[in-house]
């Protein structure tokens, strides 16, 4: 967008009404701020919502494997499929890959657009250890056979801390500021949390496990699939309005969603399900790079030697006797081009998993996903030259923002900080047109408001301010998600055409991506007939 002057025209004043997070006046700026909105391509993916566009192909070429979606999930079917020497193809349809782990290095530091860390693996989690050794993040493992991470990687001190009262404490629990009743009902859940992370149903599985799974299918712990994380939370006998923030906090962070939206089991499961053990993870357990989780997915990227087309809608996927042909849109050109492939990996979420077989899908789960807002702040280090990796406002309607820069040995004159916002109520439809409909400004404006609190002057440090508009962010775990046969996953959507996202487990963790492409990918191998040997998950 570049240059942008400060004029709030009443479509924007409706949209932002909507969204509930307009100041009361745009700020008179000192200079002139840069920045735009950098996506995603809603207008291109909607295509699909009316059947394909009719014609014929232009071209067509033929692959082993075409993947459909370079997310995490995408990245590591191909990565799979890499020993085996086959020529695998992957469309996108934006113009970056890497789904919501993609990255930006247009700036004084490579900076997220999305997934910024991943918390240590559990040991089940194979194929999360695996890409992390081959990138030498895991370099060996202890007498114990626990991991051992390089320490540059583990995110540096101080990691997280909480503006609340007026002021910034260290951690996301301020120190001394809370009263006796708060304290004792965070410790209650605390201590609850631990013995459900150590729990084992009668089947032998823990009952909370990463990848989901390998969960117990204990049904007094299954039951509370139906009910909501709020509803545990007031049957449990919580009351305290800042352990409720915390729940809160948390649903939102890890799911885009409030707690009356999430299930509670998915709720005591990303307050238990992680066992990471190891002496360098006293100190902190997320794995961190500047760019988050963009590095995984280079990884993943570079391990799997696919050829990638970006700016590619796919529009339709049709078995044949011999394979399966795969029509797409090069959305550049508008012109309609053809794969045909021995093999196919639909790394899509349901909906459109179904959009693209048609009748020939089977029954897929329904899931309903949570908009993003994500913001790339360009500031001048001397604004707060001490700030923590992750900074969080107590009562904000955003989850706050984490320093790019932060695990640099030397810091850099400029900075980066990614700020996010997930939309959680019920209404994802409404809050989605509007975060759509609204301009760059009234973004921006509602970034500035928000974080305006703890830092009244930042529009005045900030040269650059660049907005990720996620409209299908991530599937949430609402109540029932689980399904009426938990943990059994539809992977075949035909003979020859496999899926693998992280809607089949319905939570957007690393793991589960990864662990839903791996799964494809060598479902997809034996399609082909081709023996995948020892299963990576």
């Amino acid at each position: 967008m570049g240059r942008v002057d400060p004029v709030t025209t009443r479509r924007d004043l409706l949209a932002a009404t909507t969204l509930g997070w307009l100041a009361s006046q745009i700020p008179k700026a000192e200079r002139p701020l840069d920045g735009r909105i950098v996506g995603a391509s809603h207008r291109v993916g909607h295509l699909l919502r009316n059947g394909p566009p009719s014609g014929d192909p232009t071209t067509i070429s033929r692959a082993d494997v075409v993947v459909v979606g370079s997310g995490i999930s995408g990245l590591s079917a191909a990565w799979r499929m890499a020993a085996h020497d086959l020529d695998v193809h992957v469309l996108e349809l934006e113009p970056f890959v890497g789904g919501t782990s993609t990255w930006s290095d247009d700036g004084p530091v490579p900076h997220p657009w999305g997934a910024h860390y991943i918390a240590a693996p559990n040991p089940e989690a194979r194929a999360a250890l695996r890409l992390l050794a081959e990138m030498n993040v895991l370099t060996h493992f202890d007498a114990a056979g626990r991991p051992v991470y390089d320490p540059k990687v583990l995110c540096h001190a101080p990691s997280e801390r909480l503006f609340y009262d007026g002021a910034w404490s260290a951690g996301l629990i301020p120190d001394g500021a809370l009263d006796t009743t708060t304290e004792a009902e965070l410790s209650r859940f605390t201590q609850a949390c631990a013995a459900f992370s150590m729990q084992r149903g009668a089947d032998g599985r823990h009952l909370f496990e990463i990848p989901l799974v390998l969960s117990s299918v204990d049904p007094d712990t299954l039951a509370l699939d139906r009910l909501s994380m709020a509803e545990y939370l007031e049957r449990e006998g919580y009351r305290s309005p800042f352990f409720h923030w915390y729940v809160r906090y948390a649903m939102l962070d890890d799911f885009g969603a409030e707690p009356s939206e999430v299930s509670a089991w998915a709720g005591l499961h990303y307050f238990s399900a992680r066992r990471a053990e190891g002496a360098e993870l006293e100190g902190s357990r997320f794995l961190v790079w500047p760019e988050g989780n963009g590095r995984l997915a280079k990884a993943l990227l570079d391990g799997g030697g696919a050829t990638v087309s970006t700016g590619s809608l796919a529009v339709s996927v049709m078995e044949t006797p011999s394979g399966v042909n795969v029509t797409y849109l090069e959305t550049s050109s508008g012109e309609l081009r053809r794969i045909d492939a021995r093999a196919v990996v639909l790394a899509v979420p349901a909906f459109v998993a179904a959009r693209l077989v048609g009748s020939a899908a089977v029954q897929l789960p329904s899931r309903t996903y949570s908009p993003w807002l994500v913001a790339n702040l360009h500031v001048a280090r001397d604004f707060e030259p001490d700030h923590p990796w992750d900074s969080v406002l107590y009562g904000a309607d955003g989850l706050g923002y984490v320093d790019a820069s932060h695990q640099l040995f030397v810091p850099s004159e400029q900075t980066v900080l990614t700020y996010y916002r997930a939309f959680g109520g019920p209404d994802v439809v409404g809050s989605r047109n509007a975060l759509v409909g609204a301009s760059w400004w009234t973004l921006v404006d509602g970034v500035f408001s928000d974080l305006a609190p703890a830092h009244p002057d930042l529009r005045a440090h900030t040269q650059r301010l660049d907005v990720m508009l996620w409209g299908h962010a991530m599937p949430r775990p609402s109540p029932g998600f689980l399904g009426a046969h938990p943990f059994e996953a539809t992977r075949t959507l035909s003979r020859r055409v496999a899926w693998g996202h992280v809607d089949i487990a319905g939570m957007a963790l690393f793991e589960e991506a990864q662990h839903a492409g791996v799964l494809a990918a060598e479902t997809a191998l034996v399609a082909m007939g081709i023996q995948p040997g020892t299963t990576w998950t």
